[in-house]
């Protein structure tokens, strides 16, 4: 305990600023985040391929023809594979896909464009992450299967929420230790 009543005007003090503190936090999380759906996802995202200059890492457990293609398909991939960016999917394996030749000729199909493709036994994270322009800091967490989805009128949405912040990479990296994250995003 604090004596002197120090321990009271640290209490007063900290009342005082926490509205001031809590609208800052605030503002920098509104300026730093974004909650997106499907779309508005792939919209971002390949503006964010666009200024990666080391290393993409896709976490997406399925895998459809038609999103894979898609996917290749963006400038955005191209080029970013063309400046050299190392670009990964983490994926299940086929064997725990009901369509499991669709899937496999997926990986294939990454594989073939320059894409290392890694199985993971019992997958279900979603996920990308990104370096900005050097700096391992974008972050994308959510429902999105990035690999699978395509959007449908009628049928409830995904989102992913996009974070700025190389401080929440390494969190969860160091967290989610069966993902080897470290691992993938060449952090060891």
């Amino acid at each position: 305990m604090l004596r002197g009543g120090i321990g009271k005007r640290f209490l007063e003090e900290r009342m005082r600023r926490g509205p001031i503190l809590r609208r800052l936090r605030d503002r920098f999380f509104r300026a730093s985040t974004m909650i997106l759906d499907p779309d508005q996802t792939w919209v971002q995202l390949r503006k964010d391929f666009e200024k990666s200059e080391f290393i993409v890492l896709m976490i997406s457990p399925f895998l459809s023809r038609q999103m894979v293609k898609k996917f290749l398909d963006f400038s955005e991939v191209k080029s970013a594979l063309e400046r050299g960016v190392n670009v990964k999917v983490l994926t299940k394996p086929s064997k725990e896909i009901k369509n499991s030749k669709e899937h496999q000729n997926c990986i294939q199909m990454l594989e073939e464009n320059d894409i290392h493709v890694e199985p993971i036994d019992r997958l279900h994270f979603k996920a990308a992450f990104l370096d900005d322009e050097g700096s391992l800091s974008i972050a994308y967490i959510g429902s999105v299967n990035l690999l699978s989805v395509i959007t449908v009128k009628g049928v409830p949405e995904d989102y992913m929420l996009r974070f700025e912040s190389e401080a929440l990479i390494d969190e969860l990296a160091s967290q989610l230790k069966g993902l080897k994250l470290y691992k993938h995003l060449g952090l060891e």
